[in-house]
């Protein structure tokens, strides 16, 4: 009986331990932000979100962005607001509002399907209205 339930556990273990390595996977993000029309310094940025070694689409995730100037520290923080799933497997949407033009670091604070944080910068306000990635 004893040899049954090991076994049982053993394939279980085995059946389950790609799904929570899939969950703690890093995650790699692409954020692209594009200026809304007639609105100075708001911007509807589109996440696509990925694991890291597996390039997979990260579906389900529950996250928040924010934004802060790396050069003025905590001077133009602004408050988080939750992304949207836009139906695409790995493709998340937010609209966010700046205070100036300006290098931003974007934080993307996660809470599903783990605990995680990314942070990339970008420049909003050249000379199109649109945000480019920093180097």
């Amino acid at each position: 009986m004893n040899l049954r339930l090991l076994a049982v556990c053993v394939v279980a273990a085995a059946w389950l331990l790609p799904t929570f390595v899939e969950a703690d996977e890093r995650k790699v993000a692409d954020v692209a932000c594009m200026p809304v029309e007639h609105q100075a310094l708001v911007y509807d940025c589109t996440i696509t979100l990925e694991g890291k070694t597996s390039g997979a689409p990260i579906v389900e995730a529950e996250f928040v962005i924010g934004a802060d100037m790396p050069s003025m520290p905590g001077a133009h923080n602004i408050r988080p607001v939750p992304a949207e799933p836009q139906g695409m497997p790995g493709v998340y949407g937010a609209r966010i509002e700046l205070d100036m033009p300006g290098e931003w670091a974007l934080t993307l604070d996660f809470t599903r399907p783990n605990r995680d944080r990314l942070v990339t910068k970008l420049y909003f306000g050249g000379s199109q209205g649109h945000a480019d990635h920093e180097n």
